[in-house]
């Protein structure tokens, strides 16, 4: 429509301009000029519609990709702490085993056993995050408030690996000690090969009480706790936010 126009008034100029109507000729020259102008201002704005449709819709991709991401790593931050949850309530019994409460001899085994057994292998599905990263697609979430949630939420996954890893190290280390010092009990191909009466005897050692009184259970069960939340907070939040647009 518009290169139309164009060519009409460049026909109209020049007529003009050879019957030598030098101030009607500029007119239209102008208005030729205004329509060109028009022209690239509306090709921009379709322009810009285009590239912001194209880029609702990435978002709309990368939305759904994480909330499937949250899901999967959901499951498998449950299933780390229901497993550091029977770490910490066996500990708590073997707290009331030194304060002086009686168990049977098979009880202590059970409730010792799992005391160096470390809830490891948490691996996010970070597919979907990789992806944004490496395609700048991160800004493309509108909302600011939500941008720095996905960031912050990854950031905490690290932290828990970087630290767990170093919680796994220091219990190698105690594990070590401790078989130099009680081979009876740690000495053996699992901890749960230890027999009961060895177990008993060797709770008794100060040392192997302060080592279970300081194996990190409680701390990496709040851990997942704080992942647990931050992962439904952001769940929720995704999946809200993906439902309004």
């Amino acid at each position: 429509m518009t290169n139309k126009m164009i060519k009409f008034f460049r026909k109209i100029r020049q007529n003009l301009l050879s019957e030598n109507k030098t101030g009607k000729y500029l007119k239209y020259a102008i208005g030729e000029i205004i329509l060109v102008v028009i022209g690239i201002l509306i090709a921009l704005q379709i322009n810009n519609w285009n590239n912001d449709r194209n880029d609702r819709k990435l978002e709309k991709h990368y939305l759904a990709g994480l909330i499937n991401d949250l899901k999967s790593d959901s499951i498998a931050v449950s299933d780390l702490k229901t497993m550091s949850n029977e770490q910490v309530r066996r500990k708590e019994k073997l707290y009331e085993y030194f304060d002086g409460y009686q168990f049977s001899k098979d009880s202590i085994a059970y409730f010792f056993a799992i005391q160096w057994g470390m809830p490891v292998g948490f691996v996010p599905n970070t597919a979907t995050i990789d992806e944004m990263r490496s395609a700048g697609g991160v800004s493309l979430i509108e909302k600011q408030d939500i941008r720095k949630k996905i960031i912050e939420l990854y950031n905490t996954y690290q932290e828990f690996i970087n630290g767990d890893q170093a919680y796994y190290e220091r219990n190698r280390f105690e594990l070590r000690k401790l078989a130099f010092k009680i081979p009876n009990v740690f000495d053996k191909e699992s901890l749960k090969n230890a027999i009961e009466p060895d177990i008993v005897n060797a709770l008794k050692n100060d040392e192997l009480r302060n080592s279970v009184m300081a194996n990190y259970a409680f701390g990496v069960n709040n851990e997942l706790k704080v992942l647990q939340e931050k992962n439904a907070e952001l769940l929720k939040l995704l999946t809200m936010y993906l439902s309004d647009l």
